[in-house]
């Protein structure tokens, strides 16, 4: 199956230059269908046209954001921040939802863009 997020212009890069290898959603309807083996296609909110398509290789869900630390290293969600600033950004993106929904991390590797099939490079 396929699906679709938005991403910030942020977001967009660190994915684009592999830096980014894991997103966190709320677990929603849409992200509960979501399965090893599927595509997501990341479309720049800030950049029409500007898209990152990834396969998912896995998924766990979480009760909280400490649990989803414990499993992972904020460097491969928000790279370059710690997991403190990573935790104040999760909580201003989903306000009160973060305190009683769970959150889900899909674990995923690069397929294309609209840069080509494959890029290694810096943008900065």
């Amino acid at each position: 199956m396929e699906y679709t997020y938005k991403i910030l212009d942020e977001v967009y890069y660190w994915m684009l230059s592999k830096q980014k290898n894991i997103e966190i959603r709320l677990l929603k309807e849409k992200a509960e269908k979501i399965q090893a083996g599927d595509f997501i296609t990341f479309n720049n909110k800030d950049h029409e046209g500007q898209f990152i398509k990834v396969k998912v290789i896995d998924k766990n869900i979480f009760e909280n954001i400490e649990e989803l630390l414990k499993m992972y290293d904020s460097n491969n969600i928000m790279p370059n921040h710690t997991a403190e600033e990573l935790k104040e950004l999760l909580t201003e993106i989903y306000g009160s939802e973060l305190a009683t929904k769970k959150l889900v991390a899909f674990k995923f590797e690069y397929i294309s863009s609209d840069k080509g099939r494959s890029y290694e490079g810096n943008f900065y």
